[in-house]
Order: structure tokens, then C-alpha cells, then sequence
């Protein structure tokens, strides 16, 4: 199994133990968390940061010491694609907004306009990297979410 940044607990933390088991228990139904879908959103999750990242971390990837930012992140992109794989337009689905912006950030870090904090990028300087909340165009990100807007 490849590395992954999030886990069931964490999903449950933003996604009711009801509501998952009505996003992924596929049919013929049993009732319970199906374990190999939420398995593999949660890898592609993960997957998705990694390519986003490859540019500017590559050689780190995937994270042994996930930092915060990047397990917050891999949180809202699989809550984001669990309500895809049951067809809900980005409209209606509560966590588009934010993986907008996560993916938005993610390709600032890819092309070295933005970092992940805590975690030395590549051709950075070791000053130039903060664990303060960033901003980014009228939003403040702190720990990979976004935490108010301007």
C-alpha cells in the first residue's frame, strides 16, 4: 500500500459515520464503510499532493513526517472526491471550495511561488521558509486550510 496523509478518523472528523457509509457502500450494499473505496480515495488523495508536489519536493515524496498542512489538505480532497464518486456537482458538493483553493495553492508550490510549511523545498533557502499562515490572494492558509478570508 502506498504512503498515504489522512485516514478514516480524520474523514469521520469532517464527514458523519452515516454519510460515509452512503459514500462509498457500492452496491450489493452491507450496510458498513466500504473499506477498500475509502482505501483508495484516500491513496488518490494522497496521490494528487504528491504529483502536485513532485516539482518542488520530488525527492521527499512521499512524506514520512506528513506535516500538518499536508494532512489537512489530504482531508479535504478525499471528502472532496468521495461526494464526486456519487456524482454531486461541485455546486452542491461542501468541500469544492476549499479543494478549488487547496489545488490552486498546490499549483503555487508546484511552480515554487508558494511552500508547504515546515517542510525545506528544494532550492529554497532554509530562511525563506515560515510555518506562519500564508496568504494567498484574499485568503490566509494556515496548516493547509483555509482559515479566513480578506
Amino acid at each position: 500500500m502506498a504512503s498515504t496523509y489522512t485516514n478514516q478518523a480524520a474523514i469521520l472528523g469532517e464527514i458523519q459515520y452515516s454519510d460515509l457509509i452512503a459514500l462509498t457502500d457500492d452496491a450489493p450494499s452491507t450496510g458498513d464503510i466500504n473499506q477498500v473505496v475509502l482505501n483508495q480515495v484516500i491513496q488518490n488523495a494522497s496521490g494528487y499532493i504528491d504529483r502536485k508536489l513532485a516539482n518542488i519536493y520530488g525527492q521527499q515524496l512521499p512524506f514520512v513526517t506528513v506535516p500538518l498542512s499536508v494532512a489537512n489538505m489530504a482531508v479535504t480532497i478525499a471528502c472532496y472526491r468521495l461526494y464526486r464518486r456519487r456524482e454531486v456537482p461541485d455546486e452542491k458538493n461542501k468541500f469544492y471550495e476549499e479543494f478549488k483553493d487547496i489545488s490552486d495553492f498546490l499549483n503555487k508550490v508546484n511552480k515554487g511561488e508558494m511552500h508547504i510549511d515546515d517542510v525545506p523545498a528544494r532550492d529554497f533557502p532554509q530562511g525563506a521558509l515560515q510555518s506562519q499562515p500564508t496568504l494567498y490572494g484574499n485568503q490566509v492558509f494556515s496548516g493547509g486550510r483555509m482559515v479566513n478570508s480578506m
